[in-house]
């Protein structure tokens, strides 16, 4: 039986749309602005929290809602992509054997950095909404006269001065020792596990100063569950 959505996913985040193929080599994924004409006549497996595009609002068989997800105690109320990430950030810890005595702490850095913690039996146990990091930097900008706009920032270049002293590179670092003072004291409640995905995992890594045995960096979580629930209704 073939695999639902044809081997491909879509997640509709808040700005940017994610995408995952099943290939010969494994998985492909890229990320990038909405672009419904992608979608095409065989529409992908999809979960959304942003805005659903004509395209799709026709192919709900193929959506995966909170429900479908089969994260022990997950609300009504939660966001599926936390769902998604959360229970497959648990199900990969139990994969590579890592001690979950203490549960874990997904860290998803995209638009708005959540913070979902389940517990020593993978139940969802709360969390944490802030801000993310390029969210955090267009406040700045649209909130104030003086501070420069995001459009001035270079999306390669971080200072590495922990107090620059030009402005652009001050409200970056500033931004970013929010983000990981928030999960640090998040991660001294939770004293598990930590996971990280998301566009800026790979930012936050760079920087992490925790324990680095505690610290599991996967920056598409939420794609791999898409095509993992796919196969499995499929052969269901």
């Amino acid at each position: 039986m073939s695999e639902r959505g044809g081997g491909r996913a879509l997640l509709i985040g808040n700005s940017r749309w994610h995408w995952a193929q099943r290939n010969q080599n494994g998985v492909q994924v890229d990320h990038g602005a909405p672009d419904p004409e992608r979608i095409g006549i065989e529409p992908p497996i999809w979960a959304a929290v942003g805005p659903v595009p004509e395209q799709l609002r026709a192919h709900q068989d193929l959506r995966i809602l909170l429900e479908d997800v089969p994260l022990l105690k997950a609300p009504p109320w939660l966001g599926v992509d936390r769902a998604l990430g959360a229970w497959m950030a648990w199900r990969c810890s139990q994969e590579r054997q890592l001690d979950c005595s203490r549960g874990l702490l997904l860290v998803d850095a995209g638009t708005v950095l959540s913070l979902t913690r389940l517990d020593a039996d993978g139940c969802f146990a709360g969390g944490q909404l802030i801000p993310g990091y390029r969210l955090q930097l267009r406040a700045m900008a649209e909130g104030t006269v003086g501070l420069p706009s995001t459009s001035e920032f270079a999306e390669d270049v971080f200072p590495q001065d922990v107090f620059p002293q030009e402005t652009v590179a001050a409200m970056q670092r500033g931004v970013l020792q929010a983000l990981l003072a928030s999960i640090a004291e998040a991660q001294q409640h939770s004293r598990g596990l930590v996971w990280i995905c998301g566009g800026d995992a790979n930012l936050l890594q760079t920087h992490w100063r925790g324990a680095s045995e505690l610290l599991q960096v996967e920056g598409d979580l939420q794609l791999q569950a898409l095509l993992d629930l796919a196969a499995g209704i499929s052969s269901s």
